[in-house]
């Protein structure tokens, strides 16, 4: 805490008048990687509801940058010693009893995937589980939620303050909902959020683009994955 009371550096030059060794604070730094689960990458379950399937924006920007971003990410965390986090919708009730309003009527019975066969989010199901591509390793937080938004509905905001941490740069889908409620959220609980652009994920590049300047206004700095990796080597 300094003399203003805030527990940051204010800085004309940095993002929202804050210093960015603030936004990138030594050991109360971690990595959100949002619901990058198979409900969101894999064309069987994703295709119903963005880009029918094909292989257009959708799925050519998750797989030609977004994956790779969040990749580098990850490995320049890691080597760090920054934690990194995983969220995911994964219900751990069968009967999604742990699941509220809307969100519980699409999980019950508005879920199905290209052969037209019904699916759920549970705990266990395939399409609950985080991409290999960018998998959960031996040490890293994996926490399920049942809302979009991941302070409303898991324990995260209790695991990151036991660990200390109050700085999350964030990547993954939905920019516009999983995303951009998590980060609202965290904003509101006192957290600085950066937004990595190129490291998230939504159905239209329109979407993906309102989403950042609503968030930019307000509650995160957005930044590439190549500006955010050169602070971080420079910090």
């Amino acid at each position: 805490m300094n003399d203003t009371g805030l527990d940051f550096t204010l800085d004309d030059r940095g993002p929202h008048g804050i210093a960015v060794s603030s936004w990138l604070e030594s050991g109360r730094l971690a990595l959100i990687i949002v619901d990058v689960q198979h409900y969101i990458t894999l064309p069987q379950y994703s295709g119903t509801w963005t880009a029918g399937g094909r292989s257009d924006y959708y799925y050519d920007r998750l797989e030609q940058v977004v994956l790779p971003n969040i990749g580098r990410l990850v490995a320049r965390f890691r080597e760090r010693g920054a934690p990194v986090v995983y969220t995911r919708i994964a219900s751990g009730k069968t009967d999604l009893s742990d699941v509220r309003g809307v969100t519980k009527k699409v999980l019950v019975g508005e879920l199905f995937d290209l052969c037209g066969e019904q699916y759920h989010l549970l705990d266990g199901e395939h399409a609950s589980q985080i991409d290999g591509r960018v998998s959960p390793a031996e040490g890293d937080l994996l926490i399920s939620k049942t809302a979009s938004g991941a302070f409303c509905s898991s324990d995260i905001d209790s695991q990151l303050n036991g660990r200390g941490l109050a700085r999350l740069v964030f990547t993954g889908g939905l920019t516009d909902a999983c995303v951009s409620s998590t980060v609202r959220q965290a904003y509101d609980l006192g957290y600085l959020c950066t937004v990595v652009e190129d490291a998230c994920i939504t159905s239209s590049a329109e979407d993906h683009e309102a989403a950042l300047r609503s968030l930019k206004k307000f509650y995160a700095w957005v930044v590439t994955a190549d500006d955010l990796l050169f602070h971080l080597s420079s910090g």
